[in-house]
């Protein structure tokens, strides 16, 4: 549902020149010191005044820039976006925007700080205490409702004394979701009722750096009040031996399933908190956790907007036994490059099993069925946006396709991973 945050070139120039940004320069001179050049020295005053937490040794003031995001509930959003000028710096990484939504008539915006702690002895490499807070609207009943969601995290990554392990990376993460939500009225009243729920997500990642086959392996324990999961993610690359292109063959498993429900769970109530056999959409992303277009919407282009989570199959087919697992799912995501450098064309195929037992009028009604998908599609940016064509399905789409999407551009869906883009790291290295 968020689009968040693009930071275009255009509006950074637009930010220098209306003296929203600052950039502080160094020069060496002939006894080798540090001479700085300040280029907007009242700006500078202020800095230097009330933003005391900042490392004064370094002066890593933050950076401002003017900001523009969207998505179908705030309309056009504007406002400003702050980050802290270099990375690493010595302890603190700190991102954040405040926006105006034109449509909504309501303030927006993220934040997130990261605190580092890299001990030069011993096996922990890098101690990351951190916290992030955003809020956006979600949907529009009689006027947009908005959701509230903090998550603090606390992350520890491991390293091997040995040479020979000395690839391999460990790295355990603690997050905790407090989730606020405004939710429509059921009778009509001045007040909105709200709701207001947690979640709590330990995870471990193994990580095998090498330049020809890196892989990695994901273990996920998600604790509620109201259930308990878990999930494995598998990753690999063959990389092409041509030349020095990053092109190869990409591999991923998932397997999920639950460990505990409450009643209400255990009869297909909340299939959004299920595993889904596609990309997670916005309606399903309970956590709030990923960024959406339009997180609410069931049909249209924005209700086609996927993540690269669970099953990560690349047709849509919202709400239904064929997209949800109640009770566990496993999934192949195969994935191949087109082996010549700057062709973003690649080709996909997925493969997936589900298993559902729900109730219906009392009566248990198992599911288990195999699912498959292939076709092609394009990506940009890392892996960072990419558009989804899906020509081969399963019977069980086919049937779906027929009935609800009968053209073939209503059956394209799309990824935008604003976190794998790290727009905030771009601006960084931008050279004014």
């Amino acid at each position: 549902m968020i689009f968040r945050c693009l930071f275009i070139n255009i509006l950074v120039l637009l930010g220098l020149t209306c003296a929203y940004s600052q950039e502080i320069s160094g020069t060496v001179n002939e006894n080798d010191s540090l001479v700085k050049k300040v280029h907007y020295p009242r700006l500078t005053k202020a800095q230097t005044r009330y933003l005391q937490w900042i490392d004064k040794k370094n002066r890593e003031f933050p950076f401002a820039v003017p900001a523009i995001a969207y998505n179908r509930y705030d309309g056009v959003q504007i406002g400003a976006a702050m980050v802290n000028l270099r990375q690493p710096v010595k302890n603190i990484d700190f991102t954040g925007a405040m926006l105006y939504g034109v449509k909504s008539k309501k303030v927006n915006g993220t934040a997130k700080i990261d605190y580092y702690l890299r001990p030069r002895k011993g096996v922990l490499s890098e101690l990351k205490p951190g916290v992030r807070f955003q809020s956006f609207s979600y949907d529009d009943f009689d006027k947009p409702l908005k959701y509230y969601a903090l998550q603090p995290e606390l992350k520890a990554t491991f390293r091997h004394r040995t040479e020979k392990l000395e690839n391999l990376s460990h790295e355990v993460a603690f997050r905790h979701y407090s989730i606020f939500r405004q939710t429509a009225p059921l009778v009509s009243t001045i007040f909105d009722e709200s709701k207001r729920y947690y979640a709590n997500l330990l995870e471990y990642k193994l990580d095998f750096e090498h330049r020809n086959f890196p892989a990695w392996a994901l273990f996920s324990l998600e604790q509620t009040r109201y259930f308990v999961k878990s999930s494995i993610e598998l990753n690999s690359f063959i990389r092409y031996q041509l030349k020095e292109y990053n092109t190869g063959v990409h591999f991923r498993f998932f397997a999920g399933g639950f460990m505990w429900r409450n009643n209400d769970y255990r009869i297909g109530r909340h299939p959004e908190v299920g595993f889904q056999l596609n990309g997670q959409r916005g309606e399903a992303d309970y956590l709030f956790d990923d960024y959406y277009f339009g997180r609410g919407e069931q049909e249209g282009f924005s209700s086609r907007q996927i993540t690269r989570t669970d099953g990560f199959f690349k047709t849509v087919a919202p709400f239904t036994p064929t997209e949800y697992a109640a009770n566990w799912l496993m999934a192949f995501n195969l994935k191949i490059d087109f082996p010549i450098r700057y062709v973003p064309l690649k080709l996909f195929v997925d493969m997936g099993y589900t298993h559902n037992n729900f109730f219906s009028n009392g009566t248990p009604l198992p599911v288990k069925k195999f699912q498959y998908d292939a076709g092609f599609m394009f990506s940009f940016f890392d892996e960072g946006f990419e558009i989804y064509f899906p020509l081969l399905y399963s019977k069980d789409y086919k049937t779906y396709y027929k009935a609800n999407a009968p053209k073939f551009g209503q059956r394209v869906s799309f990824l935008l991973d604003l976190k794998k883009l790290e727009l905030h790291k771009k601006i960084r290295n931008m050279k004014f």
